[in-house]
């Protein structure tokens, strides 16, 4: 055990400072807990999570896939259905002609054709797992 011994100015409301103090430590503890129930309603609600390097975005770009990918509400893609045909048409063409594509292997040798092609079959499992999913991209 211990003794401490505090000095405040003069003039300063040591009682209500602890009060506004304690009455705040409450709210902070309720938007924590709050937080933590968001949290789990965004886990729980989260049926799939892919990633994959941005330096593949020209190998994208190339085979039509780019805004497909990156930036699918921009045309207009807001559920896993609808990615499935623009899919399939990129995988098929990205299968049927690897040394065009390989050209677009990042030279850092972060990503590569090979990842990008398991990525994109990875993207449409779940879109045929989950059609109805909504889409999220964080690019």
């Amino acid at each position: 055990m211990s003794l401490d011994i505090y000095f405040f100015k003069n003039g300063f409301d040591i009682q209500k400072n602890r009060a506004n103090m304690a009455d705040t430590y409450t709210k902070l503890q309720a938007i924590k807990e709050e937080l933590e129930q968001l949290e789990d309603d965004f886990e729980e609600a989260q049926l799939s999570s892919l990633n994959i390097t941005h330096n593949l975005n020209n190998m994208a770009k190339a085979v039509g896939l780019y805004e497909v990918l990156w930036k699918p509400e921009e045309i207009g893609i807001n559920t896993a259905f609808q990615m499935i045909i623009p899919l399939e048409k990129g995988i098929e063409e990205l299968v049927a002609n690897p040394d065009k594509y390989k050209v677009f292997n990042p030279p850092n040798g972060y990503g590569n054709y090979e990842d990008f092609v398991s990525f994109c079959r990875s993207i449409l499992h779940n879109c045929r797992e989950y059609p109805n999913a909504v889409i999220e991209v964080s690019a």
